[in-house]
């Protein structure tokens, strides 16, 4: 019952220091559904989108309830000629002046409408445009989110494989320890044999807590990319025992970089157009339909027989043009100013997709580098293990020397690790490939 005890107890301690385990494919959803950075950029989207129903509202009519009280501290006048006015009026027959009333009341319902206006037209074009720009930032978003958490996936499975050979180490160097103590007990070897290798041990140990505390900041990094709360249990899956290479595809055209680059120059191309567009006339459309009434008094406005007997009905349509016609070169200097924008932002196209020729480059070079170095230290590791094996056989034997032991256990962990750093690198090389082939997509499937 106590070892059944101690199995379950180790079980549960194994369950709740490693925590859940989760394959790359499950941190990238899991990051591109929570991560702040993708959800600002996915609030940029809709906020484009909201943009083309904005500039597209200002064509549809606009209708407005109006209602007016003025009270004239000084009657208006209006002069007229006598002609129009007959005899009955004593003032001079040339010019005869009419006194308004002093309270004036308006009320009714104005409609306007543009028929015909190329720069609220250019608008939309711009705005259309803009939501395409914060399309393509959301995708790259996720495609930076991507290659980062695969990034920190990748050393988190180094470390951990690091920690799981450092282990064995530690396991194999006890079961030596154990040894060589019963040979110094029978004063087979001196204690300086023994002290090398309790010393080698107390290393072993102190380079699994450096493995440990490199994992453990790993996991944090990726639960950071993933908003996951730091006390959420989270452990990566063991790392691959080898690695494919990807076939030779080149850039990928449509790679959000070099879409962004492309748009910027055509937003930039269509400010202009909208600029141009103010040189153009513009038709416009208002109605209204309303009563303006006039009173002598400002309580009138509220008696019944008086207030219904001074209102008029008022409605009219029009047709309104404008034509610019002087801007003082306002216009034309922020053309220039458009053109200068149109001109960087090819130059920036231009310098992206070079860039990106030479990082696929470089990194099709790397990855055949990396590969040629992860079979280099696979074959060291396998020699390096077979070397140890002989000395330790040869050690228990008493034909070799504990000296001869520890260096080979030495070289042992150096092409231990030598591997899987390098396998950790092929991983990372084949990822920047998989970016600029615009194949990120195989990793969250």
């Amino acid at each position: 019952m106590k070892h059944i005890g101690a199995f379950i107890m180790g079980c549960i301690l194994t369950s709740v220091c490693h925590g859940q385990e989760m394959t790359l494919q499950e941190c990238i959803k899991t990051g591109i559904a929570n991560n702040l950075s993708v959800a600002n950029a996915r609030i940029d989207m809709d906020k484009g989108r909201t943009g083309v129903s904005q500039n597209r509202s200002r064509l549809l009519p606009v209708i407005n309830g109006i209602v007016q009280f003025t009270d004239y501290l000084k009657s208006p006048v209006n002069v007229t000629t006598g002609t129009l006015l007959g005899s009955d009026f004593p003032e001079d027959p040339t010019w005869q002046t009419i006194k308004s009333m002093p309270y004036n009341a308006n009320a009714g319902i104005q409609l306007s409408m543009p028929l015909y206006n190329q720069t609220l037209l250019a608008a939309i074009d711009v705005a259309r445009t803009v939501e395409k720009i914060s399309s393509l930032s959301y995708e790259k978003a996720v495609e930076d989110l991507t290659v980062q958490i695969s990034k920190v996936y990748y050393m988190a499975q180094a470390s951990q494989e690091q920690e799981r050979l450092t282990d064995e180490n530690i396991l194999r160097m006890e079961e030596l320890c154990d040894i060589t103590e019963a040979l110094h007990q029978q004063g087979v070897v001196m204690e300086v044999d023994l002290n090398r290798v309790r010393i080698n041990l107390q290393n072993l140990k102190a380079l699994h807590d450096q493995s440990r505390t490199l994992h453990c900041q790993q996991l944090n990094m990726l639960r950071f990319l993933m908003d996951m709360p730091p006390e959420t249990p989270l452990e990566v899956t063991r790392m691959a025992e080898s690695i494919e290479p990807l076939p030779t595809t080149g850039v990928n055209r449509a790679l959000p970089e070099l879409l962004l680059s492309e748009q910027q120059k055509t937003l930039a191309e269509q400010r202009i157009r909208t600029v141009k567009a103010g040189y153009l006339p513009s038709l416009s459309l208002t109605g209204y339909a309303g009563a303006l009434g006039y009173q002598e008094k400002f309580r009138h406005f509220f008696h019944t027989d008086a207030a219904t007997d001074n209102w008029f009905g008022n409605c009219y349509v029009s047709l309104s043009v404008r034509i610019p016609l002087f801007e003082a070169n306002s216009k034309r200097l922020q053309i220039k100013q458009y053109k200068y924008d149109v001109r960087q932002a090819a130059n920036r196209m231009e310098l992206t997709r070079k860039q990106l020729d030479e990082n696929y480059e470089n990194a099709m070079l790397q990855l055949n580098h990396n590969m040629e170095v992860f079979r280099t230290q696979m074959e060291s590791r396998r020699q390096a293990e077979n070397v140890f094996n002989v000395t330790e056989e040869q050690y228990k034997e008493g034909v070799a020397s504990m000296t001869a032991l520890l260096q080979d256990e030495m070289q042992l962990r150096t092409a231990q690790t030598a591997c899987v750093q390098a396998l950790c690198q092929c991983c990372l090389a084949r990822l920047d490939l998989l970016k600029l082939s615009g194949n990120l997509s195989q990793l969250s499937r």
